[in-house]
């Protein structure tokens, strides 16, 4: 297996593991979500029985009194208020986490987008490295050829060196020679 294939092999698996990054991270939101809209539920419907119950109790109690009509308008009010509040905040808790999911999902798109452009960054790299490498094991096999030329002529030109016993009698010649 080449690096090549090894590094594609990493991408694809860096891939998968940004995709189940992603999955896992999105169920978890809509999990949070759905959990969300169930607590909003069963606080309403808390705040409707209460309100109810309060109702009923106070229409049994004091029926025929205005001050306590008056004091269960203004519960009926708060509670009201309260469920708004409530419900105001549960739309923008929503909301935010919707505006949280589509940032997520632009930003792994541009996550994507970059390895993409690195990804491609990194071949024309690589085959401008290749390219390189082979110019310069040419010109290194160009001068080695060079170099084998270069010294078959030295060889050539010069004799070969006369072997031990040859040299001493070369040399008791040439001192014979010069008596």
């Amino acid at each position: 297996m080449e690096n090549r294939d090894k590094f594609l092999i990493l991408i694809v698996v860096a891939w998968i593991g940004a995709a189940v990054f992603f999955k896992s991270t999105t169920d978890n939101m809509f999990l949070r979500m759905d959990q969300l809209v169930e607590l909003q539920t069963k606080h309403v419907d808390n705040v409707n029985k209460e309100f109810r119950d309060d109702l009923k109790t106070l229409n049994l109690q004091f029926i025929g009194r205005g001050k306590h009509l008056r004091q269960a308008q203004k519960d009926i009010i708060t509670n009201v208020n309260r469920i708004i509040n409530v419900t105001d905040s549960l739309g923008q808790s929503i909301a935010n986490l919707k505006l949280d999911l589509e940032n997520f999902s632009r930003d792994t798109d541009q996550n994507f987008s970059i390895a993409s452009e690195e990804r491609d960054k990194a071949k024309t790299d690589f085959e401008s490295f290749k390219r390189q490498t082979r110019r310069f094991q040419g010109d290194l096999d160009q001068r080695l050829v060079t170099l084998e030329t270069d010294v078959a002529a030295l060889n050539e030109r010069v004799p070969p060196l006369p072997e031990e016993g040859e040299e001493e009698e070369s040399n008791s010649r040439r001192r014979r020679n010069r008596d």
